[in-house]
């Protein structure tokens, strides 16, 4: 078999993997995160809570990104249609948008792995830190330094018949391997986060241990597990893809070496999908982990969209005594919302 045909078969298993692997990890993102969206900011437990304000926030860019990627990718890599080449503006915009809401995500992480390490600390003014008000202005900031950021996107990206939309300038394709993908994609928000979730772990120990409401210290073990997890997740889930895209950048291309190309081109489209699933997988990793939170999305997505449904007119016409009260447990209400 010649080279040429082993690098055809390598690229339509790329193709195959592609079109099932990156369509299943559409679909479960645009649900997880509207779930996810739907439970932090319907139950009353969380609504005025900075962790989940984070995770709201992580959320939100998380359900853009994926809306923003994966339906192109699909195009590109499954069926050949690279969407980016066809406008210039696009391939700029898109490339900004990318990568302000992908720091934006990751900041969003850290931002509620710091904030639960604040919240469960002894010191009380390490803990009058710890606010809604100061969540906000992070945010708002991060989202104006972000922007700013994304500048050099709209200026360096180009689109050539080569590698289609992509950096060509040598200066900033430095830049974008090393300081955005290596550093504010990769070591920084690891570490920050990863620290963070971890002291956050050694304060709730110490919270057990002290005279603490059970309802709090329930929900600090909760939050705490939910953010260690996650921290965990994401330093699986995107270290390949970052490891492997600075090679990606910085590597010499061989147009006559094509099984060179396919592999890569396979390498890529896997652990692309893995980089994905940090952005998908989110809303049921914590339903793996956390018992509490499989009640709070039923007691969400069950019972609170149920009752709104129940209350419509046609509910009231065919159930005529649906607006009799039932008892209800009140003990576990309060913990649930």
């Amino acid at each position: 078999m010649s080279s040429t045909a082993v690098a055809q078969n390598i690229i339509n298993i790329a193709r195959e993997y592609t079109v099932s692997v990156y369509f299943i990890i559409l679909i479960c993102g645009l649900t997880g995160n509207i779930c996810n969206i739907i439970v932090f900011s319907g139950l009353k437990i969380f609504r005025h809570n900075q962790w989940t304000f984070y995770l709201t926030v992580a959320s939100i860019t998380d359900l853009c990104l994926v809306i923003i990627i994966l339906p192109f990718r699909i195009a590109d890599y499954g069926y050949g249609h690279d969407l980016t080449k066809l406008s210039l503006a696009w391939c700029k915009i898109r490339q900004a948008l990318v990568s302000s809401l992908s720091l934006m995500s990751l900041s969003s992480i850290c931002f509620a792995a710091i904030d639960q390490y604040l919240s469960t600390h002894y010191s009380p003014w390490l803990r009058q830190l710890s606010t809604l008000k100061l969540a906000h202005r992070l945010v708002y900031s991060t989202i104006v330094i972000l922007a700013l950021l994304s500048i050099p996107f709209l200026i360096f990206f180009e689109i050539q018949s080569s590698a289609g939309c992509t950096v060509y300038n040598s200066g900033f394709s430095i830049y974008y391997s090393f300081v955005y993908f290596c550093i504010l994609s990769g070591v920084l928000p690891i570490t920050v986060s990863g620290l963070s979730a971890l002291f956050a772990y050694v304060n709730v120990r110490r919270i057990v241990r002290q005279q603490v409401a059970i309802v709090r210290r329930r929900l600090d073990r909760q939050l705490t597990a939910m953010v260690l997890t996650k921290v965990i997740f994401l330093v699986i889930t995107i270290s390949p893809f970052i490891t492997f895209r600075i090679y990606l950048l910085n590597r010499s291309i061989d147009p006559n070496d094509s099984i060179r190309l396919a592999v890569e081109q396979l390498l890529s489209t896997i652990f692309s999908s893995i980089f994905y699933v940090n952005f998908s997988g989110t809303f049921y990793l914590f339903l793996s982990i956390s018992k509490r939170f499989r009640q709070q999305v039923k007691h969400a997505l069950i019972k609170n969209i149920g009752r709104k449904l129940c209350r419509s007119i046609i509910c009231k016409k065919l159930f005529p005594n649906q607006n009799q009260i039932a008892p209800t447990n009140t003990a576990t209400d309060m913990e649930l919302t």
